[in-house]
């Protein structure tokens, strides 16, 4: 007999029109161009239950007992939900790092929470016997953004020699039909193809970025009530291989960052979204979804991960800690690096979030730290089964997190909570251990 029911839904999280302008974490946007979602997706196995919620924001809602009030739609405990962001650059927020009329963030935790509970509610109402498959493909669309220009500065641009990850995984549910339910893809890269920029009509537009065109085409291709969720890979140190700005560099080694005109950015989203979806209906298409039984193992755990702090005199430039000017030169003085601030021990430890999502022979790693590329790279590699991929942005604690191997880059990124290299071992350590602790209660 079949264990396995999933259902799956989505519902928009825009605010209304007349709301706007609206705030991004980034900035205003002045209106919509596409529409961002939560999406979720309930998978039932027999007595264990497990509900994805994925929302298309850069952070996870602030929203207090966000989890349990999601799960409590389906009846089931907040250890059983998963809760993320697809780390979107461009969506609305309820928070901004600039000042803006708190009503308007009040009113996005509205919508963000009844548009969760209501995905939620229509998910579990459409759950039905399920098959499933896992597969993984190629897809192009990501760089690494760690560049050491010629002369010395590190900058966020475009390093093609540079580690990424260009893995695309696909898992895919089915109805009895082998019509498509849900598809939870995972990708490492930020959405930032456009960074409040403006389109041609000098408008700053809310967007769900590339990852959210990606889904919209594998859903839109599919049909029905097809619902795709993207979910963000390791991606510290990996940017869209499209973006709005480029560097220009100089004959006495200067660096300046130059935008594109404007339009280009969501231009570049429209591609790369396009791309990725064409990319996941290949793999999607490939997929043998013959499989009616999903054993489910949901294993929480913290890492403690020693913690830096920068000298408290040092004196933080304007704009951070990113490297080289903006904009054509003006000044042709001889250039000098920035300073730089002094990392101290914290004496305290950051205590990251490593869940373990085991589902059959599949391990889904999940974390709240901002990985660099090459330490999910190691953590796949450091458990004990064929098949796995990393989800990051879940609650928890974490930010940027450098591997060893990049100990000697003067990134923004390097200037965080730990140090290049601290974090490598206890997670990749961690994640064999939860892996084997899984297989082992089979």
């Amino acid at each position: 007999m079949n264990s396995l029911r999933v259902g799956a839904a989505r519902v928009c999280i825009d605010p209304p029109a007349s709301e706007y302008p609206f705030p991004s974490n980034f900035g205003m946007c002045d209106e919509s161009r596409n529409p961002c979602y939560v999406r979720a997706i309930a998978i039932e196995s027999g007595e264990k239950k497990v509900l994805f919620v994925i929302y298309e924001l850069s952070d996870i809602p602030g929203i207090p007992d966000l989890e349990e009030r999601l799960a409590s739609v389906w009846g089931i405990g907040r250890e059983d939900v998963i809760l993320c962001v697809t780390h979107n650059h461009s969506s609305p927020c309820d928070r901004s790092k600039f000042p803006c009329d708190e009503g308007k963030f009040a009113l996005f935790k509205e919508i963000e929470l009844n548009a969760g509970l209501e995905a939620v509610s229509k998910a579990v109402a459409s759950l039905r016997p399920a098959k499933w498959g896992y597969g993984e493909i190629e897809s192009l669309c990501n760089v690494n953004r760690d560049l050491k220009t010629w002369f010395g500065f590190w900058v966020e641009g475009p390093n093609y020699s540079g580690y990424s990850n260009h893995t695309l995984a696909c898992l895919k549910f089915v109805d009895q039909e082998d019509r498509i339910i849900a598809a939870l893809l995972n990708f490492g890269a930020h959405a930032v193809c456009a960074f409040v920029q403006k389109d041609t009509d000098g408008k700053v537009k809310s967007s769900s970025n590339f990852p959210g065109i990606a889904c919209r085409f594998v859903e839109d291709y599919y049909g029905g009530d097809c619902v795709a969720a993207w979910t963000s890979g390791a991606a510290g140190n990996q940017d869209p291989l499209l973006f709005d700005y480029q560097w220009l560099e100089y004959t006495d080694g200067y660096v300046t960052k130059i935008s594109l005109p404007d339009g280009s950015g969501y231009v570049h989203m429209d591609i790369l979204g396009s791309r990725q979806g064409a990319d996941a209906v290949t793999c999607l298409d490939s997929i043998r979804a013959d499989r009616a039984e999903m054993p489910i193992t949901y294993l929480r755990s913290t890492v403690p991960i020693p913690a830096q702090m920068r000298d408290p005199s040092f004196k933080m430039p304007p704009f951070g800690l990113r490297m080289g000017g903006v904009g054509p030169r003006t000044d042709f003085s001889p250039p000098k690096f920035p300073e730089f601030p002094k990392m101290l021990p914290a004496h305290t430890t950051i205590d990251y979030t490593l869940n373990l999502l085991m589902l059959d022979d599949l391990a889904v790693l999940l974390t709240s730290g901002e990985l660099y590329a090459e330490i999910a790279r190691d953590m796949m590699a450091a458990v004990p089964v064929k098949d796995s991929f990393v989800i990051t942005h879940i609650p928890g604690r974490g930010g940027y997190t450098l591997d060893k191997g990049s100990a000697d880059h003067k990134t923004f990124q390097s200037f965080g909570g730990v140090r290049a290299g601290d974090a490598d071992e206890p997670l990749c350590r961690r994640s064999a251990e939860l892996v084997s602790q899984a297989l082992a209660q089979r």
